[in-house]
């Protein structure tokens, strides 16, 4: 404690070595007294408490039944961002302990603790700070950005007291705390000197004793007032301060004194003038005036860098969250492009961003996973998914003769050729039978043709067999067909549906099976992460696939991913609302969900964040009023432009897909070919008809005029 010294002086004029003193500031002991009374009376029960060496609160606040964590701040710190700092209060944040006694008497140390603390948010309206620096006004004043949360502070110096010239000429090197005490000090010695008449001149030294101070603080009725307030000492302990007032400030944007204790002979009386309220404007997260620091790492379509803007799904959910909680952010990317790895201990990436203070959140397609919930924290799930494979779509076949295709060419022959043998032989039968000679009905060849034609084809025809022979022809001709029919059609059934067999490779255990096609992930993705460290088979089996084409397989950004796999002969491991979105953007590739790798994307915090409940309420607000369902509509929303989008789609709510036209296509060729040929031929028939008519009419005319002409040289006689 800073003092002011004197000597003590003996009766006979022997000057003693030991020096004795009177102390300007509180002395510990009612320091620490004051600091109990003041936790008991706001209810505090549990707290910490940071202090460089001096842990004497500890003892005063156990005698309240208030439960101390002490905790030693490094013996020098240069500024706030000093590591050894940050490696004691990041510890603190994460123990989620909401009440914190900031104790020391070092102005430079208070500052740089309160600006660590900010910039880890241990600064929070939920959080509540005690400084004991006895000028709390001091340290909270003149801030270009406010400080959120509340601090409490003991506020001794009377700023009104210190004269501005001594705060001009000194201010640069010394804290106003320090020019307070030495104006006390001056002021005091040269009050006691210039009262009182018992100085003793025998060595030629004016000095006086402690007592003798004493006695004139006590004897005159105006005490000495300075910038630490009332000087009084006791006469127990004439070393101690007695009778005076230390006060207790709250800060929330100003300091504002809400209660004050009165010293008086070794007792204290706290008084509480109000007691403090939650403000509503606190519900601000971050502060009004912070800006919120959120590192990312570029993936589509969660963050993307376009026109020197970032977007995407995340993007558009954290301005959401930003609007929501009232909060002015700025977004950087991680420079080492990870989200976080584990590496000999120690974590990269935005993991280690969010460990170290840097960053506030991290947002993107960052996977919650246990050994991550051990240093950093999560926020609720936002997206769910499962590892897809990425791969080409297969290539539509255009055949338009695929009714043909259940029978072979020769067995067509051999129908063809049965036809035309059935067809000749009831017309020799009938040509030969006598009873047919009779009849109207008769098979001559062209009927014996329709009525072979008819029977293959399942038609009727108004002719029939009278005869045991062709009776018994035409029965076994019936059953052959019957036979000849049910086979196409069980044959065309099994065709057709083997043709909906997809036989891509388009689960892992075929993969892994196969060294043909070739198959990746993305370097540093946390499916590669898997890959890596998983021991069952057949995934390390991938993954030794993998290391030993590295270079080939294992990607480094989004469009080597689309151009390998619209190429072919390629497949792309991720995660599955990764993979959807390169398939809906993109034409010709799809995305195939796995059964394994299993995961939730959520917004990253640092571990004990005491504002995690506000994002996660602001969260759970977003997905209540849909705003969630409209992000993913957005940003994996399909293109317009693909041709076979709505085949895909409407072979995906069916289960199966049903016949296209190109199926049946050739039916309606050999139908039209038919119709055509038959127009053709009628139209031949009737101009040959004609053109023969014309002709003879021709001849005809021609033979009358000959006629005439040989009557009319005939001679009449």
């Amino acid at each position: 404690m800073t003092s002011v010294g004197v000597n003590s002086i003996s009766h006979n004029g022997v000057r003693k070595s030991k020096g004795r003193t009177l102390s300007v500031l509180p002395d510990l002991s009612t320091l620490s007294n004051a600091i109990a009374e003041f936790a008991h009376g706001l209810n505090w029960r549990d707290v910490v408490l940071l202090s460089e060496e001096d842990f004497s609160p500890v003892l005063s606040l156990s005698a309240y039944n208030i439960q101390v964590l002490p905790m030693r701040l490094p013996s020098r710190i240069e500024s706030p961002t000093d590591e050894e700092l940050r490696q004691i209060l990041i510890p603190l944040r994460e123990s989620q302990r909401s009440k914190i006694i900031l104790h020391s008497m070092k102005k430079d140390v208070i500052d740089s603790v309160i600006r660590a603390a900010k910039n880890l948010h241990l600064l929070y309206h939920s959080l509540d700070w005690l400084v004991t620096y006895p000028d709390f006004a001091d340290i909270v004043s003149g801030r270009s950005t406010l400080l959120p949360g509340r601090l409490f502070g003991l506020q001794l110096v009377r700023p009104s007291a210190v004269p501005k010239t001594l705060i001009g000429n000194f201010s640069s090197s010394m804290t106003r705390l320090d020019l307070a005490v030495a104006f006390d000090a001056v002021g005091i010695s040269r009050n006691a000197m210039s009262t009182h008449a018992a100085c003793d001149k025998s060595d030629h030294d004016r000095t006086f004793t402690a007592q003798m101070l004493k006695g004139v603080l006590h004897k005159y009725e105006k005490p000495y007032e300075g910038a630490l307030g009332t000087y009084f000492w006791e006469d127990k302990y004439p070393h101690r301060r007695t009778n005076y007032t230390l006060d207790i400030l709250l800060y929330k944007g100003n300091a504002t004194k809400i209660a004050e204790v009165y010293f008086e002979d070794g007792e204290h009386n706290l008084t509480i003038l109000q007691m403090p309220t939650d403000d509503p404007k606190e519900d601000a997260v971050f502060g009004n005036q912070d800006i919120v620091h959120i590192v990312t790492r570029l993936e589509d379509p969660f963050v993307m860098c376009r026109d020197g803007k970032y977007v995407g799904f995340s993007v558009d959910l954290l301005n959401a969250i930003a609007k929501n909680l009232q909060f002015v952010y700025e977004l950087y990317e991680v420079a080492d492009n990870s989200y976080g790895e584990r590496t000999n201990g120690q974590w990269n990436g935005m993991v280690k961003q969010l460990q170290s203070g840097n960053a506030s959140l991290a947002i993107g397609a960052f996977a919650v996973t246990s050994e991550r919930e051990e240093v950093i924290s999560f926020s609720y799930a936002i997206l769910s998914t499962m590892t897809s494979l990425l791969l080409k779509k297969s290539e539509p076949q255009w055949n338009f003769f695929q009714f043909l295709w259940p029978f072979s060419v020769g067995l067509w022959l051999m129908i063809v050729a049965f036809f035309f043998v059935v067809g000749i032989t009831m017309f020799l039968m009938s040509k030969y039978d006598q009873t047919q000679r009779a009849s109207v009905q008769r098979f001559d060849l062209k009927e014996s043709m329709w009525y072979s034609l008819n029977v293959l084809l399942q038609g009727g025809t108004e002719y029939s067999p009278q005869t045991t022979c062709t009776r018994t022809i035409v029965a076994f001709y019936w059953f052959c067909i019957l036979v000849i029919n049910a086979a196409y059609t069980a044959n065309l059934a099994a065709f057709l549906t083997l043709r909906q067999i997809d036989n891509r490779l388009k689960d892992v255990g075929g993969l892994a099976r196969q060294t043909t096609v070739k198959y990746g992930v993305l370097k540093s993705s946390d499916v590669m992460t898997f890959f890596n460290r998983t021991r069952e088979d057949p995934y390390e089996r991938m993954w030794t696939f993998m290391k030993l084409n590295e270079d080939e397989v294992i990607l480094s950004n989004s469009s080597q991913v689309i151009e390998k796999v619209a190429a072919g002969n390629y497949i792309f491991l991720a995660d599955g609302i990764v993979n959807e979105y390169y398939a809906v953007t993109h034409c010709g590739i799809e995305s195939i969900e796995q059964n394994f790798g299993g995961k939730q994307f959520g917004i990253g915090l640092p571990k004990g964040a005491p504002y995690r409940d506000s994002i996660n309420k602001a969260i759970l607000e977003l997905k209540e009023n849909g705003l969630l369902d409209n992000l993913r509509k957005k940003w994996w929303k399909p293109r317009q432009d693909c041709e076979d989008d709505g085949e895909d789609t409407e072979k995906d709510i069916k289960g199966t897909a049903e016949l296209s036209i190109t199926n049946m296509f050739g039916v309606f060729i050999v139908l039209g070919t038919s119709v055509v040929l038959a127009i053709c031929a009628e139209l031949g028939k009737r101009i040959f008809k004609h053109s023969r008519k014309k002709k003879k009419q021709k001849e005809g005319d021609l033979g009358i005029s000959n006629k005439a002409s040989s009557e009319q040289a005939v001679p009449i006689i």
